[in-house]
């Protein structure tokens, strides 16, 4: 069983005045992963010319899981770019994010299942699905707000670009917070 954190140290007690400006912040911060994701629209180049920064043969991806290829580091750690390669049923955990992310499928289809994350039980419940095509962007904000999974149901690979918050070294554990899902 995943252990997901209280939103607050046990040993903080809620500020009242101060939840007003916290809820202000989490609009900022999502407004924040939609600009992002408008910018990938505007400014990044075909899917041809991002799949071509893939090393060789990382489009056949790996049988044990989906892949991550770095593909660019913001020189002030403030962001970065990586492509994944999902190969037919492969998938993420149910997850939400420490820290906002914009993607952008490039090639195939994924399936982004959503969730809404109960207090009362700490689970996340599924709350419907949705089919991200070749060319469909999308921003996610940092929090519980947004769960998701994300998954390759098509029987071809798929690629998706993601542009995370988060600087390179933090990848692994500064992106994803797993939670636990209600089973259905």
């Amino acid at each position: 069983m995943r252990v997901l954190p209280e939103h607050r140290a046990p040993h903080v007690a809620a500020i009242a005045p101060l939840e007003p400006f916290a809820r202000s912040m989490e609009a900022t911060f999502a407004h924040s992963a939609r600009m992002v994701a408008s910018g990938i629209d505007e400014h990044l180049p075909d899917a041809d010319t991002l799949l071509a920064c893939l090393p060789p043969g990382a489009l056949l991806g790996s049988a044990h899981s989906y892949t991550r290829h770095l593909v660019y580091a913001d020189p002030l750690e403030r962001f970065s770019a990586m492509l994944l390669v999902w190969r037919p049923g492969q998938s993420s955990p149910v997850h939400g994010h420490r820290t906002w992310c914009a993607y952008r499928v490039l090639q195939g289809t994924l399936s982004e299942r959503h969730y809404r994350w109960s207090p009362e039980t700490r689970r996340a419940r599924q709350t419907g699905q949705v089919a991200r095509t070749a060319g469909d962007t999308f921003s996610v904000p940092a929090g519980l707000q947004h769960i998701h999974a994300l998954g390759n149901a098509s029987d071809a690979i798929a690629v998706s670009l993601h542009i995370y918050g988060v600087e390179p070294a933090s990848i692994a554990t500064g992106v994803n917070l797993l939670v636990d899902a209600e089973l259905a």
